[in-house]
Formats: structure tokens, sequence, C-alpha cells
């Protein structure tokens, strides 16, 4: 062993003794993890908002949706690429400053976006720019958010926490683009449109006549950023979750970024689990996002309402399972990556089962027990994760499992569009599920993969 590796070795166990005395510290009513849970709904919800605000903001100022796609890739590709960096600096400072400063600037970047919307001089290439600012802005809170947890609530209750929050999203995911649609039509050509419209840079578009609706809609959203920072202000982090004094300098900070990287790849059971979950994004992701819509409109008769039915059903499912685990049900698995890839050998069955379904009912009990498992599965891996990881690295930790999740979307997508050129919809739900079967029952043949968190 080097003289570097002992004393990485050496920090890793300070880190982790430094963690364990907290934890094992007498404990007030976590008021911190009560305000960290409302902050953490209020942004929430206003994200639905946004998420069907920007797609049809784009549309109606457009109307080409190829427009659209360009947008949320604008959004996308600064996230990815500085997501990685954004975790280096949520470890240098901490999690709670990264946090609020960037939901300080969204608030500001979704205000100037509402008022140019409602004073109709919203231009496309303005769109763009607000659009990557947001996604950049993203790459920092992601990593930031998703770090706070294990510095409020001890070790043994990150399952029960992160099952709370995992939950608490997919009530919004209800909530959020129900309310968002209603405004937008509430305010829409038929009702209280703004009287700015009536000239100026879109007053040709369709976005005239839901000019207010959708300014709303962002307005609100800068609400909920602002009023979710405030409430951040109240949650009290453990001492080690402030970044080490030292170089806060650029080069720093990069450098901070490359040994968490190194850290992570020369550990056995993240580097297989990292792997498995880049290769699952091919084979669930990309077939949900892409797939689904196609069969609902060629297998189904309800059509986009059979869409809707179908993934509302898989977010029940989903609500259904990070709260089982998140009530500490076992399942007698002697690991977690026994636990994961027996699921993941069901969850392939699913898939493949879409290939024999001609009913919505049947796609949404299909959805919804896949829902279910995957629900388990999330809760598990990332508690795991968030247990398992030294204090002074937990931001780049989570920045890398997200780049991992968010980064393969796009080429799971693709792979997906590309099968379906190729092969008829019951044929790629097929391929898709029978191979996920595969890739998992062959996973469970190599040790470094089963034995996934043994130690746990």
């Amino acid at each position: 062993m080097t003289a570097e590796d002992t004393t990485m070795t050496a920090e890793a166990r300070t880190d982790a003794t430094t963690a364990q005395t907290a934890a094992e510290q007498p404990t007030k009513p976590n008021s911190s993890f009560f305000w960290l849970m409302l902050s953490g709904f209020i942004s929430m919800v206003g994200d639905q908002f946004t998420l069907i605000g920007l797609p049809w903001l784009t549309l109606k100022l457009t109307g080409d949706p190829m427009a659209l796609g360009l947008v949320l890739a604008v959004v996308g590709i600064p996230r990815a690429a500085f997501i990685l960096l954004g975790g280096a600096i949520v470890d240098r400072y901490s999690p709670k400053s990264v946090l609020i400063w960037s939901k300080y600037v969204n608030t500001a970047l979704l205000g100037a976006l509402a008022a140019l919307v409602y004073m109709g001089a919203l231009t496309l290439p303005l769109l763009y720019i607000l659009a990557a600012a947001i996604g950049l802005a993203s790459a920092f809170a992601y990593p930031a958010g998703s770090s706070m947890l294990p510095f409020v609530v001890p070790r043994e209750k990150l399952a029960q926490a992160n099952g709370l929050m995992m939950g608490m999203r997919q009530v919004t995911f209800f909530i959020g683009p129900l309310i968002a649609g209603f405004v937008i039509a509430l305010f829409g050509a038929d009702g209280l449109n703004s009287p700015g419209l009536n000239g100026g840079v879109v007053a040709e578009s369709e976005l005239a006549a839901e000019a207010t609706g959708l300014a709303i809609v962002f307005a609100f959203d800068a609400l909920t950023f602002f009023l979710s920072a405030v409430m951040l202000i109240a949650v009290h982090l453990r001492p080690d979750a402030k970044g080490p004094a030292g170089d806060t300098a650029p080069t720093g900070v990069i450098k901070l970024m490359f040994e968490g990287i190194m850290n992570i790849l020369k550990d056995g059971e993240l580097r297989a689990l990292f792997t498995y979950m880049a290769l699952i994004q091919i084979l669930v992701v990309g077939p949900m996002q892409v797939g689904l819509p196609v069969f609902a409109e060629s297998r189904l008769d309800g059509g986009a309402a059979s869409f809707g039915t179908i993934m509302a059903s898989h977010g029940a499912g989903v609500l259904a399972g990070v709260i089982i685990a998140g009530a500490g049900v076992k399942f007698g698995f002697s690991t977690l990556g026994r636990t994961f890839l027996t699921v993941d050998i069901f969850i392939g069955l699913a898939v493949a089962a879409f290939a024999f379904v001609h009913s919505t009912l049947a796609g949404g009990a299909l959805m919804f027990g896949a829902g279910i498992l995957g629900g388990i599965i999330q809760v598990k891996i990332i508690s795991w994760i968030q247990g398992r990881t030294p204090p002074a690295q937990m931001g780049r930790m989570m920045s890398f499992f997200m780049f991992i999740v968010m980064g393969m979307a796009p080429i799971a997508a693709s792979v997906a569009g590309w099968l379906l050129t190729e092969v008829e919809i019951v044929t790629f739900f097929l391929i898709c599920g029978v191979a996920l079967s595969i890739v998992a029952a062959s996973a469970l043949l190599i040790r470094p993969m089963r034995d996934v968190g043994a130690g746990a």
C-alpha cells in the first residue's frame, strides 16, 4: 500500500468515526428534518409547474417539436456537464449553502422568464439562454439537495427518511401537473389575458393566447424556490457537513472533483453498482420513455388517456414501493446486490409482458407492480450509498450517482428510438424485457455484483 493510499484510508476512517460519534449523540426531536421536508415539498411542487410550463411555452412560441427537443437538450447538457463539479463544490463549502444559493439563482431566472412571457418580450434565443442557465443551476442544486439528508438524520434512519422524501416527490408528480395545467387553461384564451400582449415579439404566435397562464406558472415556481430557500435557513446540519478549510481556488475544487471520481472508481462495490445502473438505463428507462407512448397509441383504444393511466399507475406503484421500503420491510436476501438483481429479473419479465397486453387495465397493473419493485430498490440503493459514504465525500458521491442516471437518459432514449425503427412495438418490449432479465440473472453469477452491500 502506498503512502497516498494509507493517507486516504486514514482520512476515510476519521470521517467515518466523526459521523458515528455524531450519530450516537442524544438527539432532540428533529425539527431540521421537518423544515427540510417542507422546503423540499414546496420546491418539488414548483418544479412540476416548470416541467409542464416549459415544453408548453416552447410549442406555443415556435410550433416546432424540434425546437422543443432543443430546449430540453439545452437544459440537460449543462446539467450533465457540470454536475460532477457541482458535487465537488458541495464538498468544499456545504450542501446547505450551495442549495440555498442555487435556489436564489433559480428564483431570479424563473422570475425573469415569467416577466418576459407576460410582457410579450420573449424570443427564442432568450429562451435558450434562460433554459441553459436553469440547467446549469440544477447541476449544483441536485448534488446539494441529495447530500443534505445524511447530515440531518442518523445513518440508521436514512431508509425511512429517504422513503418519506421520495414518497413526497411522487405525490407532487400528481399534484403539480394538474394545478399547472389548470392555471394555464384558466388564464388562457378564454381567461384573463395580459393586456400587454396585443403587440410585441410574440403577438403573432400562439403564445399570446396563453401568456398570462404561463407567466403565472413560472412566477409560482420562482416563488416556491424563494420560499424553499428561506425554509432551509432553519435546517441545522451536523458540523462535519461544512467543507474542510483550505484552498478554495478553482484549481482546488477541480482537484477535489477528480479525487472523488478516482475514489469511486477504486471502490469495487461502487464500480460494479454504477456500471450495472448505466446499463439498466438503456434496458428500462429508454423503453419506458419512448416505447410506452408508442405502445398506447398503436395498441390501446384509449390513446393518450391510456398512456396517462399507465403512467399514473406506475407513479402510484413507486409511491407504494418507497413507503414499503421506508417502513423497513425486509426481503430475506443476504446482500443489497442479490436484492436488486432479483427484483430486476421480475421487472424485466413485466416489461416483456407488455408484448401480450391489449387493455389499459392490464398495462396499468403491470406498471403498478413494476413501480412498487422499482420504488423499493430506489430507496435501498440511495440509502446504502449515503450510509457508506464519508461525510467529506457526500457531494461528489451523489453527483456521480446522478451523473450516471441523468447522463445515460439521452443515450437510452436514442437507443430505444433507433430500435423502434427496426422492430415492431411488441418485439421491442420482448427484446428489452428479456434482455433485462438475462442481464440481471447473469449478474447474480458474478460475485462483485451479487455481493454489493455485503458489509451493510
